[in-house]
C-alpha cells in the first residue's frame, strides 16, 4: 500500500510541473532557501532585465523595451535605460523648438555601475532641453531619437515635453511620483510603467560597455560610433542598493590578473578551488561588505580571445556574500552564462544557500 502511495504522488508531482508554463511562479518549499539553483533568462540579445528575490527564490522577468526614462521618487536622479542602448546628448544654446538636428553631437550613457551622480543626465536643469535616443528593439533596430525638455519638478511628480527632431509628435505630459524609488516612463508608449518588484535584491541586466576609445582622445579623426564612443551590450549583476542590499566578495585568485587570455592562470582556475562550502556568515563581516550598485556587476564572467567565438570565462571560483532586502544572509555563485538547447547567451544560472553562523 505505502508503495502504492508513494507512486501515487510521484506521479501527481510531474503532472503539476509539466502544467507549469514559463509564466507561472517557480514551484516552491521550504527547502528552496537552503541550496537553490536558478536560471534567469535574459535571452541571447539580452531583451530582458531578471530581478532577483532571494528569500522567495522569485525571479521577476521585464522586457527591456518597456521603458527608456526613470525618475528618483526621493530624489533628483534621473537615469536612463542602458540596456536597451539608451543614451543623451545636451544641446547648448538652443531653446527647446529650435533643435531640429543632432548632427556633431555626442551622446552620452548612464554609467554602467548603476551610480546615480554619474548618469547620463547628471546634472539636467529644468527648461533645459536635450536629446534622447530611445536605443534599440528586441530585434536591434534603432527606436529614433526625440527632444525631451523637463518643464517642472517636485517632490510629487514632474512635467516634461518631447517631440521627434523636427518637431512632430509633439507631447506634454505630468508625472506623478509612485511608490517604490523610481517612476519610469515610456516615450514609446507614452505612459509612466510598472517595472521594479517591490521586492528584488539584484537585477540581471544588459549595460551599456564602452568598447571604443573615447572621441576626445582621438581629436579631429575621431567618428562617434565608429573609431571611438563604441558600446556593446553586456550582462551585470546590480544590487539594490536602495532597499539596503549589501555584497561581501570572496575571490581567492583576486590578485590574479584579470584578462581575456584562456591560458591565463586565473582563467584556468576552476569552481574546485572555490570557498563557496565553507563560508559562514562571520565571513561577510571579516571580508567587508559594499553597497555599491555593481558589488557583483560583471565580475563573474569574462569573455575570452578569439572574442568571435563567444567563449566566457565564468568566474565560479567566486563566492558574493549577500545581505539580502530583508536582512537575510545567503552566499551566491555564478556557474554558467549560456543556457536551452543551442547554449545561448543571456542565461545565467548561480546558485545560492542561507549562510549559517
Amino acid at each position: 500500500m505505502k508503495l502504492l502511495q508513494s507512486l501515487v504522488l510521484a506521479v501527481f508531482a510531474i503532472l503539476l510541473l509539466s502544467n507549469c508554463t514559463e509564466d507561472d511562479p517557480i514551484p516552491q518549499d521550504d527547502e528552496i532557501e537552503l541550496g537553490a539553483t536558478l536560471t534567469a533568462s535574459m535571452g541571447s540579445d539580452l531583451s530582458t532585465q531578471v530581478y532577483v528575490n532571494l528569500s522567495e527564490g522569485l525571479l521577476t522577468t521585464v522586457p527591456v523595451n518597456t521603458w527608456e526614462i526613470a525618475f528618483e521618487n526621493n530624489g533628483t536622479a534621473i537615469k536612463t535605460n542602458t540596456a536597451k542602448k539608451v543614451a543623451v546628448t545636451n544641446v547648448e544654446g538652443q531653446s527647446f523648438d529650435e533643435i531640429n538636428t543632432d548632427g556633431g553631437l555626442v551622446y552620452a550613457y548612464d554609467a554602467e555601475d548603476g551610480d546615480l551622480s554619474n548618469t547620463a543626465l547628471a546634472g539636467w536643469e529644468v527648461n533645459v532641453p536635450f536629446i534622447l535616443d530611445m536605443g534599440i528593439d528586441q530585434n536591434g533596430n534603432t527606436l529614433g531619437k526625440k527632444k525631451v525638455m523637463i518643464t517642472s519638478h517636485s517632490s510629487t511628480g514632474a512635467s516634461l515635453q518631447y517631440a521627434n527632431l523636427d518637431g512632430t509628435d509633439f507631447i506634454s505630459t505630468d508625472l506623478t511620483f509612485g511608490a517604490g524609488d523610481f517612476t519610469f516612463y515610456s516615450l514609446i508608449s507614452q505612459q509612466s510603467v510598472s517595472v521594479e518588484p517591490d521586492n528584488w535584491d539584484f537585477v540581471l541586466t544588459g549595460v551599456s560597455v564602452r568598447t571604443g576609445a573615447p572621441c576626445v582622445a582621438l581629436g579631429g579623426g575621431a567618428m562617434p560610433g565608429i573609431n571611438c564612443d563604441v558600446y556593446r551590450l553586456s550582462a551585470a549583476a546590480l544590487i539594490n542598493h536602495y532597499g539596503g542590499v549589501e555584497v561581501a566578495v570572496d575571490d581567492p585568485f583576486a590578485s590574479l590578473e584579470l584578462n581575456d587570455d584562456p591560458e591565463s592562470e586565473k582563467n584556468l582556475k576552476t569552481i574546485e578551488e572555490s570557498n563557496y562550502n565553507s563560508l559562514g556568515l562571520s565571513d561577510f563581516y571579516s571580508i567587508g561588505s559594499s553597497s555599491a550598485g555593481d558589488a557583483i556587476g560583471r565580475s563573474w564572467l569574462h569573455i575570452l580571445t578569439p572574442h568571435s567565438s563567444g567563449v566566457y570565462k565564468i568566474y565560479d571560483f567566486v563566492t558574493y556574500l549577500v545581505k539580502d532586502q530583508d536582512d537575510n544572509f545567503y552566499k551566491v555563485r555564478f556557474l554558467a552564462y549560456k543556457g536551452g538547447e543551442n547554449a545561448e547567451n543571456g542565461n545565467p544560472t548561480f546558485e545560492y544557500a542561507l549562510l549559517e553562523e
